[in-house]
């Protein structure tokens, strides 16, 4: 991988990350255009790139969720449910992601399953846009924010996440379609997709390497910092145009991109399996 591949991966992955179009299937086909053999380890680093810009942009809230756990705990006072619900939805993706890591790993080296991956996540963020825009348009009011949040909407929002662990299917589309689908508050649906993602990366960039000791060999250690930090600086755009996006209503818009990046994809593979 140069230089500029790991600049390009990075931004790629930044941007696409916290925008509801699967930045696990554009990592898959960017590196399949650019012949790069396709790494979970390089997939992982530029990962914890906008792991780290959700730390920067929700720093404070996330200190806060720590600090009310433990107060929770010898308070009881409930200032612990935010940490619980964070824990409640990050579990589903763990179970299946340690189940199925073959699988996971196969996945990541097929173009052709990005662009499934892609036409379901299109259908889901059109569906679950227009069904919520429809309930807001009925009951305008605020329903489920920070304070009324319940273990139950957590684990939902859990499973859509965990349904994204392949690629094509987008994370941040999946949990914000799910939790507007359970009439969150729009604001509180973005910044909770956002930071549910940090437990999920952070434990995959951790437990990746320790359980595949040569992982990092072969890897250029310098081009993989480059392009973690070209993820960190397009993260932090694409999670404060996102956050803008939710808020007007306009997920459904990101459909019709996904169903055709979809076609495309399934298409060129399907050429090259009939030797075209």
């Amino acid at each position: 991988m140069t230089v500029i591949q790991g600049l390009l991966l990075g931004i790629v992955q930044g941007l696409t990350e916290f925008l509801p179009v699967s930045s696990s299937g554009h990592l898959v086909v960017a590196q399949a255009l650019m012949a790069i053999e396709p790494s979970m380890t390089v997939a992982l680093g530029v990962h914890a790139g906008t792991a780290l810009s959700v730390l920067v942009l929700y720093g404070r809230e996330i200190w806060g969720i720590i600090a009310g756990f433990f107060r929770g705990i010898g308070r009881r006072d409930g200032s612990a449910k935010m940490a619980i619900c964070l824990v409640l939805t990050s579990i589903p993706a763990a179970v299946v992601g340690f189940a199925a890591s073959d699988s996971i790993e196969h996945a990541f080296s097929s173009p052709l399953f990005a662009g499934i991956g892609f036409l379901i996540s299109g259908a889901v963020l059109w569906y679950a846009d227009r069904i919520s825009t429809r309930a807001a348009s009925a009951r305008p009011e605020a329903d489920i924010d920070e304070a009324r949040i319940g273990y139950k909407h957590a684990v939902a929002v859990g499973v859509a996440q965990a349904c994204a662990v392949f690629p094509g299917v987008s994370r941040s589309g999946l949990t914000i379609s799910s939790a507007l689908a359970l009439k969150f508050d729009r604001s509180f649906a973005a910044s909770y997709s956002f930071i549910a993602s940090l437990p999920v990366i952070l434990g995959a960039v951790i437990l990746w390497p320790l359980s595949n000791p040569g992982a990092l060999s072969g890897i250029d250690l310098g081009v993989l910092a480059l392009a973690t930090g070209a993820s960190f600086v397009a993260g932090l755009a694409a999670m404060v145009v996102l956050r803008r996006i939710v808020l007007q209503g306009r997920l459904r818009y990101f459909s019709y991109y996904l169903w055709t990046i979809g076609a495309i994809t399934m298409l060129w593979q399907a050429r090259g399996l009939l030797g075209l």
